[in-house]
């Protein structure tokens, strides 16, 4: 297998692909990338047998059949660190390849292509699409509320369900609930729902483009799902279990809200977060007439007190919050007032707007 591709486009591709390798494994072919050319094309595949990602990139002019397993991080960063010019590929039968920039030359030692994991075909059946842009801005609406805590493995992911003609993406760490909604370009011939790693939602968060091209979203067999879209291809596993019923948890619109500019909110409560501790992270809002007070007293690192106008007329109230769970969704959200709605003390705040509700749990001051 011989081959010439330009450095940018070669390392653009690595880049793509590589965060799927699995360097800690017990199986030496994982740290590998797998290059295979096919006549005209070149792909690319990682996998760590949970998340498997390929590229593809035409090849000008067709080359011979050819494969070889190199070890990423390796081929990576010698790619990235060759001149922009013609990178020169070839592999011989002893596994080994060479690499040839400019003045540049490298030998790398590689592994068999057939001992490489083979990821399942792409299948057309039952699938439903969707614009990059629309699945682009549900990851983003929903990651930050997956839980990290390996003890509740359902909730290490999100669920995406089809309803109607809508893609549902859901993601709860028990203590805070993000839901977004966005329009498939089709109805749904048969609804199906699945559970993806917080892996693959980092991933397709990476990957996915603002823009209208459509990904292509298919159930596989031996539980699994792909996501296809322009050259990239993502094979998951998926997270086996019941996820919650996240719709008996989303109270019913509360009597009182208030209104602020988002980005003052945020810069309130960063700047009152500064003195929570590990063992004391509630940060309390007090709401009276048009005026909201956010702050923190801590008899290790002192207090903070700042207040905002608000639109707010309701009775006076207070409540206490983890407020990282208002940081991760004050970022994202992009217009410039949010409006969030108080039941009391002990209730759930809730975000709600027709495509993204956001439901964050009250903390006890202790």
């Amino acid at each position: 297998m011989r081959l010439t591709i330009p450095q940018p486009q070669f390392l653009k591709t690595l880049q793509t692909v590589e965060h799927a390798v699995n360097d800690r494994s017990t199986l030496p072919i994982l740290a590998n990338i797998l290059l295979e050319a096919n006549g005209s094309e070149l792909t690319l595949t990682a996998t760590d047998l949970d998340v498997g990602i390929q590229c593809h990139f035409p090849l000008t002019p067709p080359v011979e059949r050819g494969a070889v397993a190199l070890p990423a991080r390796k081929l990576t960063t010698i790619v990235r660190e060759l001149p922009e010019e013609t990178v020169t590929l070839e592999a011989r039968k002893n596994q080994t390849a060479t690499l040839n920039c400019g003045p540049s030359s490298f030998r790398i030692p590689g592994l068999p292509a057939e001992d490489f994991p083979v990821l399942p075909p792409p299948q057309h059946d039952e699938c439903v699409t969707i614009a990059q842009g629309v699945l682009k801005a549900l990851i983003t609406q929903t990651a930050h509320a997956m839980s990290m805590e390996e003890t509740r493995f359902i909730l290490n992911g999100a669920l995406l369900t089809t309803q109607k003609s809508e893609l549902v993406v859901v993601a709860t760490d028990g203590r805070r609930l993000a839901v977004s909604r966005g329009a498939l370009n089709e109805p749904a011939e048969r609804p199906f729902q699945a559970v993806i790693p917080a892996k693959t939602v980092r991933e397709l968060g990476r990957l996915l483009q603002e823009d209208t091209d459509e990904v292509t979203i298919a159930p596989l067999k031996d539980n699994q799902l792909t996501f296809r879209f322009g050259p990239v291809t993502i094979v998951t596993r998926l997270i086996e279990g019941q996820f919650p019923q996240y719709e008996k948890v989303i109270p019913p619109p509360a009597k009182h809200s208030f209104s602020c500019n988002r980005q003052a909110l945020a810069n309130a409560i960063r700047r009152a977060s500064l003195m929570t501790t590990a063992t004391s992270q509630a940060v309390s809002f007090e709401l009276t007439a048009n005026r909201l007070v956010v702050s923190k007293e801590s008899s290790e690192l002192g207090s903070a007190h700042e207040e905002l106008e608000v639109a707010y007329a309701g009775e006076p109230m207070a409540a206490a919050f983890n407020p990282e769970f208002w940081l991760d969704v004050l970022k994202i959200l992009e217009t410039n007032e949010v409006t969030i709605e108080v039941a009391g003390p002990d209730k759930p705040a809730a975000i709600r707007r027709p495509e993204f509700t956001y439901i964050v749990l009250p903390m006890k001051v202790s």
